[in-house]
């Protein structure tokens, strides 16, 4: 069989990639030397890409720019 197209979940509906995630964003923290406060995950986890970055960049008043932290 094959295919044209092939689209990839992973927001946890077929794949559940959220230990990824939350992976990513610790060693993002402990890279910088900064605390995991407790809530952190769960406080980006519903948001988009964007007003995560803004969300870290505001709570560890960071001089990043959001889309630097993206990247």
């Amino acid at each position: 069989m094959r295919f044209e197209a092939v689209i990839f979940d992973l927001d946890g509906t077929l794949l559940d990639s959220m230990d990824v995630w939350e992976k990513i964003d610790i060693c993002f923290l402990q890279k910088r030397g900064l605390p995991v406060p407790a809530d952190y995950v769960t406080e980006i986890c519903a948001r988009s890409f964007e007003e995560a970055a803004q969300y870290t960049i505001d709570l560890f008043g960071l001089s990043e720019k959001s889309e630097d932290i993206i990247r």
